[in-house]
């Protein structure tokens, strides 16, 4: 059993605005090569100027969207801090996972874990 009683807010912060960033920066650049090339049908034009105004300002909005959730990550991993202060933070529990071999010698997806069996002490009870 292990207990997350502290995060580093800073960590976090970095991970969640280069994710959010990464994303944005990813499905807007998709859409704007999605948007010229469908649009070069409908127009039979060429239009170079408006694709690159709209990767850059594609850009500039993933920055802002990274700086946002840098910032909101920020907040989260520091409000976890303070409560795990008051309450102790997360608990959880790690054991091995076992693979099976099948038959024809492949692995099947691990179904139990290979904890320690408990033995249990019989219980002292007076007989009558």
């Amino acid at each position: 059993m292990k207990i997350i009683k502290k995060i580093d807010t800073l960590s976090v912060a970095k991970i969640g605005g280069l994710i959010c960033g990464g994303i944005y920066l990813l499905a807007g650049l998709v859409v704007n090569l999605a948007v010229f090339i469908f649009s070069i049908a409908v127009l039979h034009v060429y239009d170079f100027l408006g694709l690159g105004s709209s990767i850059l300002a594609t850009m500039l909005l993933a920055v802002i969207a990274g700086a946002v959730a840098f910032l909101v990550s920020a907040a989260s991993a520091w409000l976890y801090n303070v409560a795990a202060g008051f309450v102790g933070g997360i608990i959880w529990t790690e054991e091995e996972w076992v693979k099976k071999e099948t038959k024809d010698h492949s692995t099947i997806p691990p179904m139990h874990f290979n904890a320690p069996e408990k033995k249990e002490e019989p219980l002292e009870r007076d007989i009558f």
